[in-house]
C-alpha cells in the first residue's frame, strides 16, 4: 500500500515543471487564469455539480497547456498559474482555452463557466518549482483586470507577438502594488 507522501512525490514528478530548463536566464511568460464568479456558480448548481465542472475545466486546461508547451506551475481552487518560454505559445494557449470554453458553454448552458486570463512576461526568481517576483505579481494583476471570457496581456507580451496576434487599442489600468498606470491589451481572437 502506497503512502500519501509517495503519491504526492509521484504527482510532483509528473506535474511540476523543470523551470530551470524553461527559463534558464530567468525570463519567463506567466499566464494566470481564474473562473469568474465561481462561488456564485457553486451556490447555484451545488457542490457535486460544481466539482464536476471544475474537474472538467482542470483537465481541459492541463491538456491545452501541454499542447502549447506550457507548464502548470500551480493551481488552486479555480485558478492556474502557468509558465511558458514563448509568449506566442502562451497567447495561443489562452485563445484555445477561451474557444474550448465557448464550445462547452453551448453544450452546458447554465453550468458553463467564463474564465479571465492575464499574461505578462519578464524576469522572475525561481525557488524550487515555483516562480516569484515582481513580474509574477504583475501577471496576476493583469489577470485580475480581465473580464470573464477575456484575455488581457501586458505591453511586453503584445509587442512580442504583435505580428502573429491581433489586439484591441488597449486600456490603462491601475494595478495594485505597482506605481502609475499600465497599458493592457485584449486579445482579439
Amino acid at each position: 500500500m502506497r503512502s500519501s507522501i509517495e503519491e504526492l512525490a509521484d504527482w510532483a514528478d509528473v506535474e511540476r515543471p523543470d523551470l530551470a530548463k524553461l527559463a534558464p536566464d530567468g525570463n519567463v511568460v506567466i499566464m494566470f487564469s481564474d473562473i469568474e464568479e465561481s462561488t456564485a456558480l457553486n451556490e447555484r448548481i451545488g457542490d457535486r455539480s460544481f466539482v464536476k465542472v471544475i474537474e472538467a475545466h482542470d483537465r481541459q486546461v492541463r491538456r491545452l497547456v501541454r499542447m502549447h508547451d506550457g507548464h502548470v506551475v500551480k493551481s488552486q481552487g479555480d485558478g492556474f498559474m502557468v509558465a511558458f518560454a514563448d509568449p506566442a505559445g502562451a497567447v495561443r494557449c489562452a485563445v484555445a482555452m477561451q474557444r474550448a470554453l465557448e464550445r462547452d458553454a453551448k453544450r452546458l448552458r447554465h453550468n458553463s463557466i467564463r474564465v479571465r486570463i492575464g499574461i505578462h512576461m519578464g524576469k522572475s526568481v525561481r525557488r524550487g518549482d515555483d516562480l516569484f517576483g515582481r513580474n509574477v505579481a504583475m501577471a496576476a494583476r493583469v489577470a485580475g483586470q480581465a473580464d470573464g471570457g477575456e484575455i488581457l496581456v501586458s505591453a511586453p507580451v503584445r509587442d512580442a507577438v504583435a505580428d502573429e496576434q491581433h489586439f484591441d487599442s488597449g486600456r490603462d489600468a491601475e494595478l495594485k502594488g505597482f506605481a502609475g498606470s499600465h497599458r493592457l491589451y485584449a486579445v482579439v481572437a
